[in-house]
């Protein structure tokens, strides 16, 4: 069972067995948490975490990587009546997937916006996966909490093609690199 007076986070990591434990009190924070999430894999930085509300109905995952989100992963664990979350560790940041609709013929410009789940500013290099995309500016920094513009000129295309385009955003700071995938469709009726 818990110790008194604590509450258990237990970690996956992909699989079907959990691979730590790691005990907080109710006062713990965001910082306190990872120093121990990290002594206890004996590993180096971690993005976030993922977790159900076993309270809600659609039983979505919400991710937590901040202390504002953390107080909403404490919040579902104090309602836990066994003390008890299962969590699961996100390495990378999860996938935003975009579609964009494009004219044929036509050179189109394109704007995406990527949100900044810190509480600090951050600057993200972009790179993109084709030719067919051409990024605007190498680097985009976005304030705290904000979000922050991507964008992409393509230029002609004359059939009509759906293509899958990667746009990396990599930060240099913490080495994570955020993926956004573009599905971008060229047609005559776009």
């Amino acid at each position: 069972g818990v110790p008194e007076g604590m509450y258990s986070f237990v970690v996956f990591r992909g699989g079907t067995t959990s691979v730590a434990t790691v005990n907080v009190t109710k006062e713990e924070t965001w910082e306190g948490f990872n120093v121990k999430l990290q002594g206890a894999l004996g590993a180096g930085k971690v993005y976030g975490v993922a977790y159900v509300d076993p309270g809600e109905a659609e039983k979505k995952a919400k991710i937590c990587r901040n202390a504002g989100e953390w107080v909403d992963c404490m919040a579902c664990m104090l309602r836990e009546s066994d003390r008890e979350l299962e969590i699961d560790l996100l390495d990378q940041p999860p996938v935003k997937p975009y579609r964009l609709s494009l004219k044929l013929n036509k050179k189109e410009k394109k704007k995406i916006s990527y949100p900044n789940p810190y509480e600090r500013e951050v600057t993200f290099e972009l790179s993109a996966s084709t030719e067919h995309a051409v990024l605007k500016e190498k680097s985009v920094t976005i304030p705290k909490g904000e979000k922050g513009p991507i964008i992409l000129s393509f230029p002609p295309v004359s059939e009509p093609r759906t293509e899958t385009i990667i746009v990396g955003l990599h930060e240099k700071d913490s080495d994570f690199t955020h993926t956004v995938k573009i599905i971008a469709a060229w047609s005559t009726d776009a």
